[in-house]
Order: structure tokens, then C-alpha cells, then sequence
């Protein structure tokens, strides 16, 4: 079986390694599928698809459930600073208000 070589990074980091499995393993069963769909998989090939297969739904359901995680920490995140800035928005409406008074009594005749 052969696997296509990892396509150039446009950062030029170099990948992490898991992420250089999951390319390995992504070639891997494009090339299975591919044969499968000829009708020339074997059976050891078959297995180890199905192996590549089940560890990249292990990937997805990780990536899916850490997205929800950063979401939900993010809604967190956007409603406390909704509150600080109402907060902050009615302390300068009272601070103006403060202000105005004291302006105004300031400017009465005595």
C-alpha cells in the first residue's frame, strides 16, 4: 500500500505528529477505498481499513466534543463580559449624572 507524502505546510512549521498519522492514515484509506471500489481489497486490507477507519471517527468525536467545549466556554465568556459592560455602561450614566448636578448646582444664583 502506498501513501501519498504529506502536502507542504503554508506556515512552515513542521506538523505534529499526530497530525502526520491522520494524514498517513487519510491517504491510506483514500488508497483502500480506492481498491475496494475496483473490487481488489483484500481481506487483511479490508481489516485495516476498517482499523483506519474507526480511529478516524475516534478523531471526529474528540474534535466535535472539544468545538462544544469551547463554545460553551465561549457563551460563558460573552455573557460575563455583556454583564461587565452593562455594568460599566450604568456606573458612567450615574457618574454623568453625578456630574450634571453637581454642574448644576454650581451654576444657581445665590
Amino acid at each position: 500500500m502506498t501513501t501519498h507524502p504529506a502536502p507542504p505546510r503554508r506556515n512552515g512549521r513542521a506538523l505534529k505528529p499526530n497530525q502526520h498519522e491522520r494524514i498517513q492514515r487519510q491517504a491510506a484509506i483514500d488508497t483502500l477505498l480506492s481498491r475496494a471500489l475496483r473490487g481488489v481489497l483484500s481481506i487483511p486490507e479490508a481489516a485495516v481499513l476498517a482499523e483506519y477507519w474507526r480511529a478516524e471517527q475516534k478523531v471526529e468525536e474528540k474534535t466535535r466534543r472539544r468545538l462544544a467545549d469551547t463554545t460553551r466556554a465561549l457563551e460563558r465568556h460573552r455573557a460575563a463580559a455583556d454583564a461587565e459592560i452593562q455594568r460599566l455602561e450604568a456606573r458612567i450614566e450615574e457618574l454623568l449624572a453625578q456630574r450634571d448636578s453637581h454642574h448644576a448646582t454650581q451654576e444657581e444664583p445665590a
